[in-house]
């Protein structure tokens, strides 16, 4: 497995805790830091396919407009601003529930 490297970090991550997969890629993450944060790091800034299949990103970082909605071990519409990193948690981005549906 690929591993994606933090490029894009405010400050060096000290401290790897973990790893996360982050569309099929390791990525080394800190225990207490948000999905949010990581896909910051790694330079992903279109995360989310919202229900008109266009790419949205972030926009407000403390879970009011869920624009960084993204899949979560298989689950998906999950805010990655709002949620903690766990060891081997799988996130993909620009995937939504309706991917690969047609609408009605």
């Amino acid at each position: 497995m690929q591993t994606l490297e933090r490029k894009l970090d405010i400050q060096p991550l000290s401290r790897a805790d973990m790893t996360i997969e982050l569309n099929g890629q390791a990525v080394a993450v800190a225990a207490g830091e948000t999905v949010l944060s990581v896909l910051n790091a790694v330079g992903l800034r279109q995360v989310a396919l919202n229900d008109h299949q266009q790419l949205t990103g972030a926009f407000c970082g403390m879970g009011v407009c869920h624009c960084c909605l993204v899949s979560i071990n298989g689950r998906p519409k999950r805010r990655a601003c709002q949620t903690e990193v766990q060891p081997g948690m799988r996130v993909e981005t620009g995937t939504n529930r309706f991917a690969g549906q047609e609408a009605p």
